[in-house]
């Protein structure tokens, strides 16, 4: 994974906040030191960053190496008491979220603008200048592909798709005709979006299919799990809502629709046409049965199954 170097904290801080739209509140106390990473307490060292969120880690914070640590003020003064020791620390209102915002900035994803010899793009299709498709990544007729995105090796972007700016795409990732991507969102490697609906007709004995003429629609800064699938609707679209989380080997079927900012955890399954609120919480593994409404802030537990 690709890292950049060095930066004072004071260069971090002023990136983060534009990140977070200035939404952090952050106070460096003591030195402007280099950093470059985090690390545990334990392990930190020169140019290493800790963060503490989590009490049982308050003594291994004291003692820690790190050139900064992170931590909200009133678990300075708890650590080190009023008077704050002679030692770099970024006093913010949220250390976690500043180690997610900071580690994007660390590890960025790497891009080279431009189209790879080996990989296959239709003429009918409209690749801004700005974005890179890698070795053997396919993009079909008509697809649109935005700036500054990512279509990763392997990856299938087929007829018509429309994919935003700032998305990454991972490895053998497949987007089927007519599937939607939102501006920020990321495809982990492996899922598939857009497939055919589990549509079929009983008729005297056998399974007559139906074809799926809906889309898949993802809409802003939404991530996609590996392995995870997320069919086309049998008729209506399949939505997924800005901000929305999919973690690694879900099922979703055809024609659900999801409000923004909903979590879905691993081997979760949901059957067609349900309807979900803002900001659902679907523990791992937990079933869904079709045509369902589930209301916004509702939080459903590992393994329940929801008739």
């Amino acid at each position: 994974m690709m890292q950049t170097a060095q930066m004072l904290l004071s260069e971090l801080v002023d990136k983060v906040s534009k990140c977070s739209k200035n939404r952090l509140e952050m106070q460096i106390v003591g030195a402007d030191v280099a950093v470059s990473r985090f690390m545990s307490p334990a392990e930190a060292g020169e140019g290493d960053m800790s963060f503490l969120t989590d009490p049982r880690y308050a003594e291994a914070m004291k003692a820690t190496k790190a050139a900064a640590i992170v931590l909200r003020e009133r678990d300075a003064k708890a650590l080190f008491g009023e008077e704050l020791p002679n030692r770099t620390m970024l006093l913010c209102d949220d250390p976690y979220a500043f180690f997610a915002f900071a580690s994007q900035i660390f590890y960025p994803v790497k891009r080279t603008p431009g189209i790879h010899p080996r990989a296959y793009v239709e003429e009918s299709a409209f690749v801004d200048p700005t974005a890179s498709i890698e070795p053997m990544a396919v993009v079909q007729a008509g697809a649109k592909v935005g700036a500054n995105t990512l279509i990763s090796a392997g990856a299938y972007i087929g007829e018509d798709c429309d994919i935003g700016r700032d998305c990454v795409i991972y490895p053998n990732a497949v987007l089927q005709a007519g599937t939607v991507v939102g501006d920020g969102s990321v495809v982990q490697p492996g899922a598939v979006l857009g497939g055919d609906g589990f549509g079929f007709a009983p008729f005297k004995g056998e399974w007559i299919k139906i074809p799926q003429r809906g889309r898949t629609v993802l809409g802003a800064d939404v991530e996609i799990g590996a392995n995870t699938c997320v069919d086309r609707g049998a008729l209506d679209d399949t939505v997924i809502g800005d901000g929305m989380r999919v973690d690694n080997l879900v099922q979703i079927a055809h024609n659900d629709k999801f409000g923004n900012g909903c979590i879905i955890v691993a081997q979760a399954g949901i059957a067609g046409s349900c309807t979900f609120g803002d900001y659902v919480v679907c523990g791992g593994q937990s079933g869904f049965a079709d045509h369902l409404k589930i209301g916004s802030g509702a939080q459903i537990a590992a393994q329940s199954g929801i008739m």
